[in-house]
């Protein structure tokens, strides 16, 4: 048996619902309203202040939901809305509904209904039985509309949600890959809107997002298309909210992301800028799903992620590439030399440095550089890091390794295409420099995001007011001696 409050509040929207539909308009309109209200009822039952937030709908944007839903200020979840009867079950869906369903799924707190079925999903996955209310059709049940006792605790689900804690990497994968897809897509969405904004007469250099791709095709990738840059506009936000929470920043308390850039810029400079410079305008229709990140990835409790195997890291971006998009995963060759191969090619290498180059500290020599012209997530630089402070232990004791590993930061050199896997590898070398007790350079680790592909001798560039590529002095610049190129 229902509760009292829920069965007025019921009996209310089922009042309101057959008002609605007896006049003019669409019937999926017509009991958005009613819903609405019918939320709010539940959050003053729960004593929550519940505000739905209109999603802008058009004949090109009709994916998204058609609320997000804030609880106490906080994105809590999404409500799409269907026309009474329609079928709600995915596994039937066509056509626009089912493209629809396709980017919506990846939502952690989701309520499709059509006024009298009301289903709940987290992450693609339905949250017990779809619940049915009972009375009649919504045109003509009016006040007899009644819902199961289990109604209640649906809602209560629904509003109450919170991201739970992540403290694994497989966790952390399953979380923020969806986020990262969906936000994706609606930077694709923006870019579309612009578009059509120039065709009907609009100039092009007052599109803000047509200037941010811009200026990442300038920087990084001459040929880039829209899709290439709304993957690396999604994947750059991700992993540097990530490379804040590493460093303690919690980030919905912060004031804004550009401020979470100002803290972070201390050993990840690069990525810092990228945050504020990606995220200082923000499209306001799309604005809900970067906040939802946000929230999901303060969730991340770095210090029992970080507690887990020796390679916690290892294969994070391959594992967030499997679930985000395995085909870009086969098409950018995001596929990492197994650790057991690294540390043999490490070990053959130092080897040449102390018996054919003279070199007998080996990587510890103060005249040796390490540069990995393609270092992905870091396997071998961290490997070098390792591999450096374990001989520095046996043949000079423990107290000798902060001093050594600190001098070895200095001179590794890193390259990478890829804003994802960099953050990853800069991750990676600062938390094991750190567990090491080294002082970071003060300007950072010597890693870029670059093509090592491209002409060395073009002219490097700055984005607005700078985002620093490889234009930076690295520790090869001014050192004769050894460099030993790796990867």
């Amino acid at each position: 048996m229902s509760s009292p409050w829920l069965t007025t509040a019921v009996s209310e929207f089922g009042q309101r619902c057959k008002a609605k539909l007896a006049g003019p308009g669409e019937a999926e309109a017509a009991i958005r309203a009613p819903i609405e209200q019918l939320l709010a009822a539940a959050g003053e039952h729960l004593s929550l202040d519940v505000v739905p937030h209109d999603e802008v709908r058009d004949d090109d944007r009709g994916v998204r939901p058609d609320y997000a839903i804030s609880v106490g200020g906080a994105i809590t979840g999404y409500v799409e809305v269907k026309k009474p009867g329609a079928n709600l079950d995915p596994v039937s869906m066509r056509g626009h509904n089912l493209k629809q369903w396709t980017r919506q799924k990846d939502l952690p707190n989701l309520i499709y209904t059509n006024g009298t079925e009301w289903r709940l999903y987290r992450d693609s996955e339905p949250v017990g039985d779809p619940i049915h209310l009972a009375g009649g059709p919504l045109r003509t049940a009016g006040a007899e509309l009644s819902a199961p006792a289990e109604f209640e605790q649906f809602l209560t689900d629904f509003l109450r949600w919170e991201p739970a804690p992540i403290t694994s990497v497989i966790a952390l994968v399953r979380a923020i890959a969806p986020l990262t897809r969906l936000l994706r897509g609606e930077v694709l969405d923006q870019l579309a809107t612009e578009q059509r904004k120039i065709k009907a007469g609009a100039r092009r250099e007052d599109q803000p997002f047509h200037g941010l791709a811009r200026d990442w095709r300038h920087l990084l990738f001459p040929t880039a298309d829209d899709a290439t840059f709304a993957d690396g506009y999604a994947q750059t936000v991700t992993f540097a909210l990530l490379l804040a929470r590493t460093e303690g920043i919690t980030l919905a308390d912060t004031g804004g992301l550009h401020a979470v850039g100002t803290k972070l810029a201390g050993q990840h400079s690069l990525m810092a800028r990228a945050l504020q410079l990606l995220t200082d305008y923000v499209a306001a229709d799309f604005k809900v799903t970067i906040d939802l990140l946000v929230r999901v990835i303060d969730a991340v409790q770095w210090p029992k992620v970080r507690a887990g195997r020796r390679d916690t890291y290892l294969h994070l971006y391959e594992t967030f590439l499997d679930v985000y998009d395995p085909q870009l995963r086969q098409k950018s060759g995001s596929y990492y030399t197994p650790r057991e191969v690294v540390e043999q090619m490490v070990r053959l290498t130092e080897e040449v440095l102390e018996t054919r180059l003279g070199r007998t500290a080996g990587f510890a020599d103060p005249d040796v550089v390490v540069a990995d012209p393609a270092m992905g997530t870091g396997t071998f630089l961290h490997t070098i890091i390792e591999h450096v402070a374990a001989r520095v232990a046996e043949r000079d004791g423990q107290g000798a390794v902060a001093g050594a590993v600190s001098q070895l930061a200095k001179r590794l050199v890193g390259f990478e295409l890829q804003t994802g896997p960099f953050a990853v590898a800069e991750l990676r070398a600062t938390d094991l420099l750190t567990d090491l007790g080294a002082n970071l350079p003060p300007a950072g680790l010597g890693m870029y995001v670059t093509d090592t592909l491209d002409d060395p001798h073009a002219e490097q560039t700055q984005l607005g007011s700078g985002l620093e590529l490889i234009s930076r002095s690295s520790p090869a610049d001014s050192r004769a001696g050894v460099t030993a190129a790796v990867g």
